[in-house]
Parts: structure tokens; C-alpha cells; sequence
């Protein structure tokens, strides 16, 4: 086939050796793309040598193992290529070739790169736009003006591998998306970052040693809609300069040092759909612009110092009312989130637009639950836990019909259980435990599947699975409270099988 210019072979299973003779004869192919297989082999990128026309190759993630060495007599590249990804083949060194030659992208993530990165590109200046260098070995630290270097990035990634010292002062000023997560960077954030960057639209520096300030004064990232700077030592107030980006969708500054009345800076941000800011300092009240922001999907506001009232204008979130409310997430792996979801602490690699809650546990919250609560109607986890709030829990809580995860344990909530909890027919994870709770657990549907570690430090409470059994003056949920007390309810031992749904998320 020597006239052929393009094939796609990638994502299927093909297997055995890499097929170098049939691939060096495609004399005319500008783009060949075989990734995601099964190929197997040393090879060298030799064998592309000789095709003139080759503009796009990739053969990231299969089993191979490349040699990029292609600066000898005998091997040297008659192309240019604008695009080559080698992801996950064993890629032991970047090539100088690679930064004259290569005019777009660069793809080396999940690869054995060690060493110093800085020693690969001095007194170069490439014209490449994409840069993943991503989920290495690579070390040591990085140029404050790594601009000159690399002056065209519009992508730069080079997270998850173990560079160290301060942050780069200046990068391209046509960068959109920067990910530096995941190292041991140190220091604050430099002023020179978010202050002329204007067209970046992802920044991540999540899982660093970050100190100081979220941003400094004045930043302006009028585009930003991706921010992930969690896991820190970042201190401050939540920072002043995010209500100039108006155009942000996801917001992650959890597990920080951010203090200070969160309700005296939160800005409105129309389009923000998820807010996690978790595990800092923040304290006052609920801020009321949360019910501002329509379009919101998850709300982490867990492990903090907030007090006073649940707002009860929770239900002017749209998003949270109806169960088909579309909106759409970005549906990709750089927007990948960590929440305690069911009980569990998971990490969605990719963001589903139907998940959907509210997690307000580990603070000071007072008062009762509002009736406006259980009108949200579209969120699947509701997660209350640890603080102190008071009253009967509401039976139109049985109203939240897509509901997989209800967590009222270790307030202060008294009275009976409401049957219409069973009505709750997706719940998966309930817990009520240490509250002062009365009366008969509900007996059908999911309540039959909730352990007794569900009920803990209610003493009043009785019924299956705890083995204190009800007598006729124990309170039941309206429903029993109908049954004539001549009525003997017969227990039935019911062995239920646990089952596990696994969801690819990735």
C-alpha cells in the first residue's frame, strides 16, 4: 500500500511484534497511528527514518520498548513531524532531535525518564505548542524563565514526577493549560504566574509544598475555568482575585490552611459546577451565594469551622432539584476530583454530569434540617455528619428519590425514624448513628440491608438488625403507629447477598 497517507489501527488488540519491514515501506503516510494494542518489541525510531511525509505518529501504550536516538549517519530523520506520542514505551532519554524537529506536540507521559529535565533543553528554543512529559522519574528543578525555551506552549504538563524549588516565574504567555501536580514544588505561588497569563484556562498544582497566599494580590486569569490546587499548605482567605474569572466550572483548594468568614469572600461564579473546599479553616456562616450559583452539581464544604444555619435558599440550585437536569461536565482525564462518595474516599477520573451532592459534615452546623433540603430532588449523596444539628429528622426526606447516600450520624436529631425513608430505593449508605433517636427501625426495602453499625449510640431505638427488640409501648413510624396493637409482627432472618457495581470511570 505505497500510496497510503493515513492509518488508524489504534484502540484494538492487535499482538505479536511490531511490524517495522511493513511500516518503513509506507513510503507516502503522513499520519499512522497504532496505540492502544498489544505490539510488542525493541524497536528504534529508525524505523521511520525514511518516510518523507510522516507528519503524525503514535504508538503510545503498547508493550514496546523505543530507542529515540536518531542523530547517527546511518539514521537520520528525512521528516518533521508535528505530533509524536510515545506514551508507556519505555522511553529512557528525550532526543534534541525531538525539540528541533517536532513542531506541535510531544507526548512522553508514563515513561522512564530520570534525571534532571533542564539538562535536555539548554540553548534550545523549540516551536512546540504541547508538552506531557508527564508520570516520570524527572528531577531537580525548573528555569524561572522556561518561556525561552519553550516560547509557542499552549499545553505544558509535568505532573507526577518529582521536580523540587520554586515555581517558574514566567511561562508562554499564550499557555492555556498548565499542570504541575503532583512534585515537591515549594514556596508560594509567584505573582508572575496568574498576572499575564490571560489565556490560561486549566492551572493544577495540587500535591505540592505549596506556602503563602492562594493567589497574590491583583492576579487576574480572566479565562480560567479548571482550577485543582488542593493538598497544599496554601494559607489565606479565599483569594479575591477569583471573582474576576467568571468563566469557572470546577474550583478544588481542598486539604489547605485557608481560613478566615467564608461568606465575606465567595464570590458568585455563574458556570461553577463543583466546589470542594474541604479540610481548611474556613469558618461564619453557609455563604447565601452558594444559592446563587444555579448550575452547581457538588458542594464540599466538610472539615471546617462553619456554623450557624443550613441556608434556606438551597433550593434556588437548579441543578440539585431535578433529576434530569442536563448540564454537561468536561468528560476527560485532566478533570479528575477526590471526594468521600458512599462512605468511600474515591477519585473520578472523569466527571459525570448526573453526580450530583452535598457533603456539610465535620463543622458546627446548629439547627434543624430545612424543609427546602429535601426539595433536591436531582442529588444522589447527602452527607451531614458530625455537627450539631437538632429536631426530628424530616419524613419528606423520602422525596430525594435519587439519594445513594444519607450520613445524619453524631448530631443531635431525636424522635422516630420517618418510614418514608424506605421509600429511597437507591440508598446504599445510611447512617443515623449517636443521635438520640427512638421507636422501631423501618423493616422493608433497603432498610433491610443496613447493618446495625448504622444505629449505634441511639439506646431507644429498636428493632432489626440491632438486637434490642420492640414491646408494645416502643414508638414506630407513622405507618406502624396504623397497625392495631393486637397485631404480632413476625420477624423473618433474611439473608441478603452483597454485591458490588464496579464503574469504569476512566
Amino acid at each position: 500500500m505505497t500510496s497510503l497517507r493515513l492509518l488508524d489501527l489504534s484502540d484494538n488488540q492487535f499482538s505479536g511484534y511490531f511490524p517495522s519491514l511493513i511500516i518503513s515501506n509506507l513510503t507516502n503516510i503522513e499520519s499512522l497511528f497504532l496505540s492502544r494494542n498489544e505490539l510488542q518489541g525493541n524497536i528504534s525510531l529508525c524505523v521511520f527514518a525514511n518516510l518523507s511525509r510522516l507528519s503524525e505518529l503514535d504508538i503510545s501504550f503498547n508493550h514496546l520498548e523505543v530507542e529515540t536516538e536518531m542523530m547517527s549517519p546511518s539514521c537520520f530523520p528525512s521528516f518533521k513531524l508535528s505530533t509524536l506520542s510515545l506514551g508507556g514505551c519505555n522511553v529512557k532519554k528525550i532526543s534534541p532531535w525531538m525539540l528541533h524537529n517536532i513542531t506541535l506536540e510531544l507526548w512522553l507521559s508514563g515513561n522512564n525518564l530520570t534525571g534532571p529535565f533542564i539538562s535536555n533543553f539548554q540553548n534550545i528554543t523549540s516551536k512546540l505548542t504541547l508538552l506531557d512529559i508527564s508520570d516520570n522519574f524527572l528531577h531537580g528543578t525548573l528555569l524561572e524563565d522556561i518561556n525561552l525555551n519553550f516560547p509557542k506552549l499552549r499545553h505544558l504538563d509535568l505532573s507526577n514526577n518529582s521536580f523540587n524549588g520554586n515555581l517558574p516565574i514566567f511561562f508562554s504567555g499564550q499557555l492555556q493549560m498548565l499542570d504541575l501536580s503532583n512534585n515537591q514544588f515549594h514556596g508560594g505561588i509567584p505573582y508572575g504566574m496568574t498576572s499575564n497569563m490571560s489565556c490560561l484556562v486549566y492551572l493544577r498544582l495540587s500535591g505540592n509544598n505549596l506556602t503563602g497566599d492562594l493567589f497574590p494580590k491583583n492576579s487576574s486569569l480572566p479565562n480560567l475555568r479548571w482550577l485543582y490546587l488542593n493538598n497544599n499548605h496554601l494559607s489565606g482567605t479565599f483569594p479575591y482575585a477569583l471573582s474576576k474569572s467568571m468563566e469557572l466550572g470546577i474550583i478544588d483548594i481542598q486539604k489547605n490552611d485557608l481560613s478566615s468568614e467564608l461568606s465575606s469572600y465567595l464570590p458568585v461564579l455563574p458556570k461553577l459546577k463543583i466546589l470542594l473546599l474541604s479540610g481548611n479553616w474556613f469558618e461564619g456562616k453557609i455563604p447565601v451565594q452558594i444559592c446563587q450559583m444555579k448550575d452547581l452539581h457538588i458542594l464540599y464544604l466538610s472539615e471546617n469551622d462553619l456554623s450557624g444555619d443550613i441556608p434556606h435558599c438551597v433550593d434556588n440550585v437548579t441543578s440539585w432539584l431535578d433529576s434530569s437536569y442536563g448540564g454537561y461536565l468536561p468528560y476527560d482525564s485532566w478533570n479528575n476530583i477526590e471526594i468521600m462518595y458512599k462512605g468511600l474516599d474515591l477519585f473520578f477520573v472523569c466527571l459525570l454530569p448526573y453526580v450530583k451532592g452535598i457533603d456539610v459534615s465535620y463543622n458546627r452546623l446548629r439547627g434543624k434540617i430545612p424543609i427546602q433540603m429535601t426539595l433536591l430532588k436531582g442529588i444522589l449523596f447527602l452527607n451531614m455528619s458530625n455537627n450539631l444539628l437538632i429536631g426530628q429528622i424530616p419524613s419528606s426526606l423520602g422525596n430525594l428519590i435519587n439519594l445513594e447516600s444519607l450520613d445524619l450520624s453524631h448530631n443531635n436529631f431525636f424522635g422516630v425514624l420517618p418510614h418514608e425513608l424506605a421509600g429511597l430505593h437507591f440508598l446504599e449508605v445510611f447512617n443515623v448513628s449517636f443521635n438520640n433517636l427512638s421507636g422501631m427501625i423501618p423493616i422493608e426495602k433497603q432498610f433491610e440491608t443496613f447493618e446495625s453499625d448504622s444505629y449505634l449510640g441511639n439506646p431507644n431505638l429498636c428493632g432489626h438488625p440491632l438486637q434490642i427488640k420492640c414491646n408494645d409501648s416502643a414508638e414506630t413510624p407513622p405507618i406502624y403507629a396504623k397497625e392495631e396493637k393486637s397485631v404480632s409482627i413476625m420477624y423473618f432472618a433474611v439473608l441478603i447477598c452483597p454485591f458490588f457495581i464496579v464503574i469504569c470511570l476512566g
